[in-house]
C-alpha cells in the first residue's frame, strides 16, 4: 500500500469542499415551490409522507430519502404547515442532477 502524498490530500480536501458547498448553492437556487410543478419536500423523518399528503400532492422519483422527497403538490404552502422543514421549486435540482427526461407535472383529474 502507498501512503498519501500532499497533493492527495489537496485533492480530496478540494473534492470534499466542492462536494459541500453544492448543496447550499442548489438550495438558494431554488426558489418557493408552485403549484404541478415538481417540488422538493424536506422534513423530519417519517414526516414527509405526511406533509406531502396534506398538500394534496403525489411523489415522483425512484428513490425515497430519509428527510427529503420529490413530489408534485397541488397546496405547497399546506406542505409547510404540515411540519415540512422546507418546501422548494425542484426544477433547479433536476437540471443539476443532469436529468434530461421529460419534467412530472401534476395529473389532471377529468
Amino acid at each position: 500500500m502507498t501512503r498519501a502524498t500532499l497533493s492527495d490530500a489537496a485533492l480530496l480536501g478540494l473534492t470534499l469542499m466542492l462536494a459541500l458547498a453544492t448543496v447550499p448553492v442548489t438550495l438558494v437556487m431554488a426558489g418557493p415551490a408552485v403549484a404541478g410543478r415538481p417540488a422538493l419536500v424536506i422534513a423530519p423523518p417519517g414526516g414527509a409522507a405526511a406533509a406531502i399528503a396534506a398538500a394534496g400532492g403525489q411523489e415522483i422519483g425512484p428513490r425515497i430519502a430519509p428527510i427529503a422527497r420529490f413530489a408534485v403538490l397541488d397546496r405547497p404552502a399546506q406542505a409547510r404547515a404540515a411540519g415540512a422543514w422546507a418546501v422548494l421549486d425542484a426544477e433547479a435540482l433536476l437540471t443539476l442532477c443532469g436529468f434530461g427526461g421529460e419534467r412530472p407535472r401534476a395529473i389532471s383529474t377529468i
